[in-house]
């Protein structure tokens, strides 16, 4: 099975991948607790505290609520500014080798197995190719190939999933013939 779509990047694809990239990690998760738990704790302490803790609580509720977003808009509208790479279609071939990207006259090929996760959001899919960096797929551009692509996935996971069944089992033989020889 193959399939081929294009993708235009944009700038609120590009704010969407920072967004997700960020609030799946640690850090994200403990910056919204910290930024949601200001609130309450504005609320409880209002008359019971100086005015200055307070408005305090509210600075660090807005610092941490609203200053993330705020730096990952930038930061994607930079990207998106300073990135000629962005600025012209991506054509992606996907099949059960792995994904290969045109843009001009330049060609990539990524195989399944360099691939290390794949994030479905609701306006993106994001297959990352280390911690760091994802190819971008708007769900609007993968459009009716949708399907396809999650069943081409799960066919690469089983797959990889038998190969290391396969890798285990043939571990276990050479141990068991390294303890039929020992004894």
């Amino acid at each position: 099975m193959k399939l081929q779509f294009n993708v235009q990047m944009s700038r609120q694809y590009l704010f969407d991948f920072f967004l997700q990239h960020t609030y799946r990690t640690l850090r994200g998760k403990l910056s919204l607790l910290a930024g949601l738990a200001m609130i309450p704790l504005c609320v409880l302490t209002w008359n019971r505290v100086g005015r200055m803790f307070s408005v305090c609580y509210i600075f660090f509720a807005v610092f941490f609520l609203l200053l993330m977003p705020g730096k990952l808009w930038i930061k994607a509208d930079q990207g998106f500014k300073r990135t000629p790479v962005y600025r012209k279609p991506f054509t992606y071939k996907v099949d059960s080798t792995g994904i290969t990207t045109i843009q001009n006259a330049q060609t990539g090929h990524l195989k399944w197995n360099q691939v290390e996760k794949v994030i479905d959001s609701q306006l993106c899919l994001y297959v990352y190719i280390n911690k760091a960096d994802a190819y971008v797929w708007p769900k609007a551009a993968v459009g009716k190939n949708y399907p396809k692509l999650m069943e081409l996935q799960s066919a690469v996971d089983a797959e990889e999933a038998n190969q290391d069944s396969l890798l285990e089992r043939m571990l276990e033989t050479e141990t068991e013939l390294a303890e039929y020889e020992e004894a």
